[in-house]
C-alpha cells in the first residue's frame, strides 16, 4: 500500500528504523501532525488502539504471550489510519497524489544531519553549515559553572531565497513558513582535545509554522 510505504520510508529517514516497526507513539514522533485521535480503531499486530476521553490506549486481542511487537501498526491498521486522516483533513484518498498531500499535511517537522559544507534538505529548506563560530561547551571530563554554547554560520535556503544565518544550539531561527533549530552537535568536547571542523555533526530540526 502506497500510504504505508511512504509513511514508513519517511519515518525511517527522520527517526531511524525501529526494530519491531512503527507503533502509534513512533509515528506521532515522526509525523507531529498526526493526532492521538487519528489512531482510534487502528489495528496493531496483537491488538488495536482506542481513543477515548482524551487518552490513547492499547487493547490486546491476541491470546498468545505478549511480544515486543504487540503495538506495531499492522497493514490493515495503516489502511484505517489513512482513511481517518483523509476524513479529518478533508483530503480525498483516491490516488497517490492524494496520499502525498495527506502525508505532507502531517509531516510538520523533519531532522537534517549535516556537516561543514555538506548540507541536507527537508520541507523545502536546505541548511549547509559553513563555519563553527564558537564551541564553548563544557568538556565532559570537566566541571563548569556554565554549560557553554555552540554557534554555527550556515547557508539557509528556503522559499524566501538564500541567506547566511547564524545558528546557536537550542535556539530557533524563523523564516516566513518554517522554524529551524540546531538541536544537536556532536561529538562532545573533552579537555585538551580539539575537534576539527570536518569532525562535527550538526542535527537541525525543520518545523512548519502553523
Amino acid at each position: 500500500m502506497y500510504f504505508s510505504e511512504r509513511l514508513v520510508a519517511l519515518g525511517v529517514e527522520d527517526i531511524g528504523q525501529p526494530i519491531e516497526g512503527f507503533d502509534a507513539n513512533l509515528l506521532m514522533l515522526a509525523f507531529p501532525g498526526i493526532l492521538p485521535s487519528d489512531f482510534d480503531g487502528v489495528q496493531a499486530l496483537e491488538g488495536s488502539y482506542r481513543y477515548a476521553n482524551g487518552s490513547l490506549t492499547f487493547a490486546r486481542t491476541h491470546a498468545q504471550p505478549t511480544s515486543s511487537a504487540e503495538r506495531t501498526v499492522a497493514a490493515e491498521g495503516y489502511a484505517t489510519l489513512h482513511t481517518q486522516l483523509s476524513r479529518r483533513l478533508g483530503i480525498p484518498a483516491q490516488d497517490t497524489g492524494d496520499v502525498d498531500r495527506i502525508i505532507a499535511a502531517v509531516n510538520t517537522s523533519e531532522h537534517l544531519e549535516t556537516r561543514i559544507d555538506r548540507g541536507d534538505s527537508a520541507l523545502g529548506v536546505t541548511v549547509v553549515p559553513r563555519e563553527v563560530l564558537e564551541d564553548s561547551r563544557c568538556p565532559l571530563d570537566t566541571q563548569c559553572i556554565w554549560a557553554g554554547r555552540v554557534r554555527v554560520r550556515a547557508t539557509l535556503e528556503s522559499g524566501l531565497g538564500t541567506t547566511q544565518q547564524e545558528f546557536t544550539l537550542g535556539e530557533t531561527v524563523t523564516t516566513e513558513a518554517e522554524e529551524v533549530v540546531l538541536i544537536e552537535v556532536t561529538p562532545e568536547p573533552y579537555a585538551g582535545e580539539t575537534i576539527e571542523p570536518s569532525g562535527y555533526l550538526f542535527v537541525f530540526e525543520v518545523r512548519k509554522r502553523v
